[in-house]
């Protein structure tokens, strides 16, 4: 019987590897710190003095708690959402002081350069991203189940970048996704929003900027459009480049999902597994809390799977 395992990071996670998000953050912050605030502030964020005697003991700890919530707990989510608003703000005010008696004409190359030194650090996040990646080890990591699946016929799809399954369980022909180090994927680490909508709309006032000539409402919604798309991921490409995998997938009569989530951005991969396998497909699919199972109760509900051919446990179970 040909099966499907599907990998998420609660997997890497469950073996003690560094791979959550604020793990990112926490890299971010040891290597690149002046990266992680710039990033940060384009999210309302601005790190406090906490040598400031008026803080208090756990000041430090409940700011942690805080921008978890605002930004790192959903990172591929909310880093779609950055403040706009403040952006086209900071362009009016520019072009306020800047006095044009013939209009905004002749005045694009300027704001372009200009968005470039205020926004152009976030071109780096992808080579950040493989940076964190590449320095975190799997040589010491023990297998904490006796095997993921014995059937030569499983197929395997990984939404982590670590080599987890090829070093520690010895399992070959891994699809990663989202691609991996280097050691398991020719495809460099992708991590990213899929705010599609902004990315159109932004693109579409740009264009209407330029043919009234107004350059420097173009200049700024460009510049929109640069900071989306450098952070952004696109799904509907990922598995236009997979494609051969997902063909495979034809006679699969079980998927195990362990570690996974299935988040919003994550909806399209669910979609095409689905489409590709057989309609009576049994899904085991494992859930680490109760926010990962009302996930992905939603993405299952939302892709049409049944409910006949669901069987939702807890992680525990499958550790066992």
């Amino acid at each position: 019987m040909k099966k499907l395992v599907i990998i998420g990071n609660g997997f890497d996670i469950a073996h003690n590897l560094k791979t959550s998000y604020w793990d990112f953050r926490e890299f971010l912050k040891k290597e690149h710190e002046q990266f992680l605030y710039a990033f940060e502030r384009m999210y309302n964020i601005f790190p406090p003095d906490f040598s400031d005697p008026r803080m208090g003991a756990d000041a430090e700890e409940r700011w942690n708690k805080k921008i978890k919530s605002i930004l790192w707990e959903e990172f591929e989510t909310e880093i779609g959402k950055p403040n706009i608003a403040e952006m086209l703000d900071a362009s009016e005010s520019i072009l306020e002081q800047m006095d044009l008696d013939g209009g905004n004409i002749g005045i694009e190359d300027t704001m372009d350069e200009y968005w470039r030194s205020e926004y152009g650090f976030v071109q780096k996040f992808q080579l950040y991203v493989k940076e964190w990646i590449e320095k975190i080890s799997t040589n010491h990591v023990k297998p904490i189940k006796d095997g993921i699946i014995d059937d030569e016929e499983s197929f395997y799809m990984s939404f982590n970048y670590t080599d987890t399954l090829e070093n520690v369980y010895h399992i070959e022909n891994v699809l990663h996704i989202h691609g991996g180090v280097d050691r398991v994927s020719w495809v460099e680490p992708i991590m990213g929003h899929c705010n599609t909508k902004d990315i159109e709309y932004y693109k579409n006032r740009a264009i209407k900027a330029d043919e009234y000539f107004d350059e420097g409402s173009a200049s700024i919604n460009h510049a929109v459009v640069d900071y989306l798309k450098s952070i952004y991921k696109n799904t509907d490409r990922i598995i236009e480049a997979n494609i051969p995998f997902f063909d495979k997938l034809k006679d699969v009569e079980e998927v195990t999902v362990i570690g996974w989530s299935a988040g919003q951005a994550d909806i399209p991969y669910l979609k095409k597994i689905f489409e590709s396998i057989m309609e009576n497909t049994v899904w085991h699919v494992y859930w680490y809390d109760d926010k990962a199972k009302t996930s992905l109760i939603a993405a299952f509900d939302e892709v049409g799977i049944p409910n006949k051919n669901r069987n939702f446990r807890k992680s525990s179970e499958y550790w066992d």
